[in-house]
């Protein structure tokens, strides 16, 4: 797929609890840079399949939700509705059914159509996912993969979100992995020119610092003041600790 944004994306990848969007959005202040959950819209899709009974299984009944739900062509329209609370699609059936339709290929042209859509609008951008450097955007100006090994994920996403035992993320963490890095179509991986940070040993600062320089390296201007504040999407609350992901 080619890149449809002319000028300056940041594509941040990793597996889930990385520090993807503690990091991203630390950077979208910093360069003036509009913000982009790709995640966000896997998980409105599994949020209605679930609410709607339509059966994940199927992949054709799944692509014509997408049809519905997506006919606007607008992630506004759809991303920022108040229906999509960071609690309903944050929730644990709907973490579950999300790798699921992801794998899906029609579901994934829906979403890459509508990031490509997004990010011609706000040509300097930062979009964070699981293949944004290496399917969506790979000429992307600056890649970054944030990884750290999954019982320090656990631990921080049992610190994000309490209510869950940490063996039961754990067990979560481990099986999205698999189903990220295994599945046919664009799978999880890092793209062959980002630059890879284990965060599993740095703080939540540490991490922005590194990538900070890292983007002022590839001659990202730093912004005094922002003048396009980052996209509000459903889960755009502040989260304080290293190590957190939508998709």
């Amino acid at each position: 797929m080619h890149d449809t944004a002319p000028g300056t994306v940041i594509a941040v990848d990793g597996p889930a609890a990385a520090g993807k969007t503690t990091t991203s959005r630390a950077l979208a202040r910093a360069f003036s840079l509009d913000y982009l959950e790709s995640g966000s819209a896997f998980r409105v899709i599994a949020f209605e399949a679930l609410h709607r009974d339509v059966p994940v299984d199927d992949p054709g009944a799944i692509e014509n939700l997408c049809d519905e739900l997506f006919m606007a062509g607008d992630t506004g329209s759809v991303l920022a509705s108040p229906r999509y609370t960071t609690q309903a699609l944050r929730s644990p059936g709907v973490t579950t059914l999300v790798p699921v339709v992801a794998r899906i290929p029609g579901v994934r042209r829906h979403v890459a159509a509508l990031i490509h859509h997004w990010a011609a609008r706000h040509p300097r951008c930062i979009i964070e996912g699981r293949d944004i450097g290496t399917a969506l955007f790979p000429a992307a100006r600056v890649k970054v993969y944030l990884t750290a090994i999954p019982a320090v994920r656990a631990h921080r996403r049992v610190r994000q979100e309490p209510g869950q035992t940490y063996e039961t993320v754990l067990q979560d963490i481990q099986r999205r992995d698999h189903a990220d890095m295994t599945r046919t179509v664009a799978p999880l991986t890092p793209a062959r020119d980002a630059v890879v940070i284990d965060t599993s040993n740095l703080t939540a600062q540490q991490v922005i610092d590194r990538v900070t320089m890292f983007c002022r390296s590839q001659a990202v201007e730093q912004a005094s003041t922002a003048t396009h504040p980052p996209i509000q999407t459903p889960t755009n609350h502040t989260r304080h600790k290293t190590g957190e992901s939508a998709t």
